[in-house]
């Protein structure tokens, strides 16, 4: 039997090559990277072949899985659904075809929402959401939140690094959401709010620290978490280490609120895209991400906090979920035909061991204290 093939659609953009370098840690795989360009620079390995392809070209695609043992989808930006002259439910359906397991580092609600349907048909295990938001999100409060009588509340806060260049996916995704409404608990009460709102001071582990974040745009675990506990409040945020610039993005964000213009956003992607680029030659490479969830238990409040940061390549965060979920496949312990729910297919002691193996500090946080190493 050769070395497993896993296909990585999308693997030469910015998480893409994160997932790629994390796949390559196995030294009995090989990767296909299927991209609309040859990867620039070339990933430095033998072990990964490149081939044109794209998420439009399912039965490209499926042709491609002849032999894959799992396919990742990074071909980002999720938000567009099946509009004119995109697809990006296409390494689903491929897979689903194919028969093949298939991952994606989805974040997007109704993306997520769309891969539910598909995925009924599935014979092969189908983990759609293997990033930050809603994968680690799930794993992580259901085990803060694991004997609790009630949950209140869930606040999930990333600090992402600002030295490494992000892909015009991403900046898409973050402009088109700038603004816009959208549903979410507040106090157990559906309300209504807009991306990139809400500002809040946060406090990360080290070497973050504290940092201005606002309400990421409509995401999914606003699905997944109020599945999971049922919480009267669902929030996730995220912030730079240059305070100005979340502030302008919350300013541009609350003008587009009020006046509806610019009614499309696509058209300033590039501009923002390079001042982050210009803001990111003084950047730090450390990133982070905390998840708290209080409630009550006979009879009293309670709160819980999980950190996790990387001193270096800080932005690799919402890729690691994906490639431990492969390394599961690849073992013979994630085996679920269909959808994978969330919070259940690694346990608790699993998701830190893996976090540790790739250099991440786990850290937790008492009501008043500070943040204090995870030990075991």
């Amino acid at each position: 039997m050769g070395e497993p093939n896993i296909v990585v659609v999308g693997g030469s953009g910015y998480y893409g090559r994160y997932v790629v370098a994390d796949l390559l840690r196995q030294p009995a795989v090989r990767v296909t990277v299927v991209s609309r360009r040859p990867p620039d620079p070339p990933f430095p390995s033998d072990r990964v072949h490149w081939v044109a392809g794209d998420r439009d070209a399912e039965e490209r695609l499926v042709d491609l899985l002849g032999d894959a043992a799992a396919v990742v989808h990074c071909a980002g930006p999720f938000q567009a659904l099946d509009g004119p002259g995109t697809q990006p439910l296409g390494p689903l359906r491929a897979a689903v075809s194919a028969g093949v397991p298939y991952v994606d580092i989805c974040e997007d609600r109704a993306f997520l929402r769309a891969a539910t349907t598909v995925a009924r048909s599935a014979t092969a295990p189908v983990l759609t959401g293997a990033s930050v938001v809603p994968g680690l999100q799930a794993l992580i409060v259901h085990d803060l939140a694991r004997d609790m009588d009630r949950v209140d509340g869930i606040l999930c806060c990333a600090a992402p690094d600002t030295r490494q260049h992000r892909g015009p996916a991403m900046f898409e995704a973050m402009m088109h959401g700038a603004g816009l409404p959208f549903t979410a608990p507040r106090g157990g009460i559906p309300t209504v709010v807009h991306g990139w709102s809400e500002p809040e001071w946060t406090l990360f582990p080290p070497p973050v620290g504290r940092r201005l974040v606002h309400q990421v745009y409509e995401m999914a675990d606003l699905d997944v978490l109020a599945d999971l506990c049922g919480a009267g409040t669902i929030a996730f945020k995220a912030g730079t280490e240059f305070t100005a610039v979340n502030r302008a993005l919350g300013r541009f964000a609350a003008l587009r609120a009020r006046t509806g213009r610019p009614r499309s956003a696509r058209r300033w992607t590039p501009m923002v895209r390079g001042l982050s680029w210009l803001v990111g030659r003084v950047g730090d490479e450390a990133g982070g991400f905390t998840v708290t969830v209080s409630g009550e238990r006979d009879g009293r409040p309670i709160t819980r906090r999980l950190g996790m940061t990387s001193e270096r390549d800080g932005g690799r965060i919402p890729s690691l979920l994906a490639g431990i979920a492969v390394e599961q496949l690849l073992a013979g312990r994630l085996h679920t035909a269909g959808l994978v729910p969330l919070h259940s297919w690694l346990a608790p002691h699993e998701l830190r061991t893996a976090l540790r193996d790739r250099d991440i500090s786990l850290w937790r946080r008492d009501d008043e204290g500070d943040w204090q190493p995870w030990e075991d």
